[in-house]
C-alpha cells in the first residue's frame, strides 16, 4: 500500500516482534530501520519481492540508535552499495563510529549474547553518513520525507513523516 512494506524481522526468533519498513516509490527505495544484522537477509529478500536490486537502495534511515533498531546499519549498508545512512544529528556519531554502544552492551550482554542479539557492528565512514535536521525534507521518487525531531524514547530520535501515504513512522 503507498509502496509500503512491513519487514517482519523476526527479532529475538519472535514473529511480529520488531519490524522494519521499506519504502519503494518509482525505481528508488529506502529502508526504516535496519534491525539487527541477523535481519538483513531478510530485509534483502523484501527489496527483492518489491522487484528493486540492492543498488537502487537510496536510503538507510535509522530512527534512533538503539541496537534493535539500528545494528544491522553497517551490515546492510555492505549490501547496498549506493546508499546514504540518515541519522539524528546526535546519533550520526554513534553509526560512524559504534564502539561505544558495543562496548557498553557487550558489557550487559557478555559476547556470546550480544552476538546472539545484534550480530556484528561495524563503523560506517562519515561521508556515507547524513544528518537530518528537525523539519528537513527530502525527496525519494515523487513522496516527500520529513523529518521531526522526536526526543522523548531518545533524545536522539526523529519520526519521519511520509506526505504521499499521510504515514508517520515512529
Amino acid at each position: 500500500m503507498h509502496g509500503i512494506h512491513t519487514i517482519d524481522c523476526l527479532y529475538l526468533d519472535r514473529p511480529r516482534f520488531a519490524a522494519a519498513y521499506l519504502i519503494v516509490d518509482g525505481d528508488e527505495a529506502a529502508f526504516i530501520d535496519n534491525n539487527t544484522g541477523h535481519a538483513v537477509p531478510l530485509l534483502l529478500a523484501a527489496l527483492k519481492n518489491a522487484g528493486l536490486s540492492a543498488e537502487q537502495v537510496r536510503y538507510l534511515i535509522v530512527t534512533h540508535v538503539h541496537l534493535d533498531h539500528a545494528g544491522g546499519t553497517s551490515a546492510l549498508r555492505a549490501a547496498c552499495p549506493n546508499a546514504t545512512i540518515l541519522a539524528h544529528p546526535r546519533a550520526a556519531r554513534h553509526i560512524i563510529d559504534p564502539s561505544k554502544l558495543v562496548a557498553s552492551a557487550t558489557r550487559v550482554y557478555g559476547e556470546e549474547q550480544f552476538e546472539r542479539l545484534y550480530g556484528v557492528i561495524e563503523p560506517i565512514p562519515a561521508a556515507l553518513v547524513k544528518e537530518m535536521g528537525d523539519e528537513e525534507n527530502l525527496t525519494l521518487g515523487q513522496r516527500t520525507l520529513t523529518f521531526l525531531h522526536t526526543r522523548g524514547h531518545a533524545n536522539h530520535h526523529f519520526c519521519i513523516a511520509d506526505d504521499k501515504s499521510n504515514a508517520v513512522f515512529t
